[in-house]
């Protein structure tokens, strides 16, 4: 019970963070010129493409902080401060394009397939979640086991892509407004989540 109540914080955590819905306008510009099936290609794609990413700093998370000599304690403040801008840009207080720049964007339009770049990294596998990935697998005091990390991650990208998969009708039925609401709802949620990434790294100094 414990394991599965760990699984379902950690997976609803690591979905806001990769924020699918806020992401979903994007992936709708970038494949508005293609047939439904390349569309989920993509879509698959993208969704896979991040997964791999995850879990291969999930993998080699240690030797990173060790080769550059990082303390967990710095990752998690500095891990906390960019999911706290990103929150905010969610809740649309300061303007985006922290995660993509608008020469990427217009790059992505031009692009016969950008579900590599900048779909799958830096929109979904980017700095935030490859920090948060890290950052579980790594602290000495909560860290959980490979495999459930793995599954964490699979869960999450399964659920990316469907919604990527789905994403006319999810955009078509929610609405602009619809998914404006649910994004912030969840920067939100990302907010108070960043909050508690650097309290913990300051509670880590001591």
């Amino acid at each position: 019970m414990k394991t599965f109540t760990e699984f379902i914080t950690l997976l609803v955590t690591l979905i806001i963070i990769m924020d699918p819905f806020g992401n979903l306008p994007f992936f709708v510009l970038f494949t508005e010129q293609n047939t439904p099936a390349d569309r989920g290609k993509m879509a698959a794609v993208a969704a896979s493409a991040a997964c791999l990413i995850l879990i291969f700093f999930g993998l080699t998370g240690d030797f990173v902080l060790r080769f550059f000599s990082i303390g967990l304690p710095a990752f998690q403040i500095a891990g906390g401060f960019i999911f706290f801008v990103y929150s905010l840009q969610m809740l649309h207080l300061i303007p985006s394009g922290m995660k993509t720049s608008s020469e990427e964007e217009q790059e992505g339009l031009k692009k016969a397939n950008a579900a590599l770049v900048p779909l799958a990294t830096p929109l979904l596998a980017g700095p935030g979640a490859i920090t948060a990935v890290l950052v579980w697998h790594q602290n000495p005091k909560s860290a959980i086991s490979f495999a459930l990390l793995s599954a964490v991650i699979m869960t999450a990208c399964i659920f990316i892509y469907i919604v990527f998969r789905f994403g006319e009708w999810i955009q078509g039925f929610l609405g602009v407004g619809g998914i404006r609401v649910i994004t912030r709802l969840m920067g939100l949620l990302l907010a108070v989540i960043a909050v508690q990434f650097m309290v913990n790294g300051f509670h880590q100094i001591r």
